[in-house]
């Protein structure tokens, strides 16, 4: 597998330390104004047109930086997707969670996320929020708070392996903030006999 060149590392990790996301409750207000025909207020057309425009410049620079975080990186062409729902991972109560993740066969994470199913698909789709989007190693993103809780899934199928001997392991805040999201083998031989669950080694 290629390594990223010496010379993007420094530009790899300043791009992933960049967070971009609305307020959590942005999503409801703007569609319960939708419903409603809501027009928009403020100090006319000119007004709205330079907002819009804003946050699609906001849109395009968050999807840029992005783009160029993934430069240098390339994945196996072995690698498989797993898509797995519906659970509650962000400590919401709803069981309407998954996870989807791209990886070797019980080997290597490449990519990770956590998002909620709002369409209902019982799969990762477009319409669906993306709640956490990690790399190849886990992170925490974000800065933690009180609140904070664990929140476990075993034992599945989570990296394309065949048996049912993964792990998930997700740290959030409710109802809504997912900060770190990690799967592990737990399975024989995934630990040294005998140590705590802590033992086993997170990708």
């Amino acid at each position: 597998m290629t390594e990223m060149p010496d010379g993007l590392r420094d530009l790899d990790r300043k791009l992933r330390s960049v967070r971009f996301g609305p307020r959590a409750s942005f999503g409801p207000e703007l569609l319960g104004r939708l419903r409603r025909g809501d027009q928009p207020s403020g100090r006319g057309r000119s007004d709205f047109r330079r907002h819009l425009a804003a946050a699609a410049i906001a849109i395009l620079t968050a999807g840029g930086a992005l783009a160029l975080a993934n430069v240098g990186t390339r994945t196996p062409a072995d690698a498989v997707t797993v898509d797995r729902c519906c659970y509650d991972l962000d400590g919401g109560g709803d069981a309407d969670d998954g996870v989807l993740i791209l990886a070797e066969r019980d080997d290597r994470v490449h990519r990770l996320r956590v998002y909620e199913d709002l369409d209902g698909s019982q799969s990762f789709t477009p319409a669906d929020l993306v709640r956490l989007d990690r790399g190849a190693k886990p992170a925490v993103h974000g800065l933690a708070g009180e609140g904070i809780v664990t929140i476990g899934q075993c034992c599945l199928d989570f990296d394309g392996g065949g048996p049912d001997d993964d792990g998930l392991l997700v740290i959030g805040v409710p109802p809504d903030r997912v900060l770190m999201a990690a799967i592990y083998e737990t399975g024989a031989g995934a630990r040294p006999r005998g140590s705590p669950p802590a033992a086993w080694p997170l990708r």
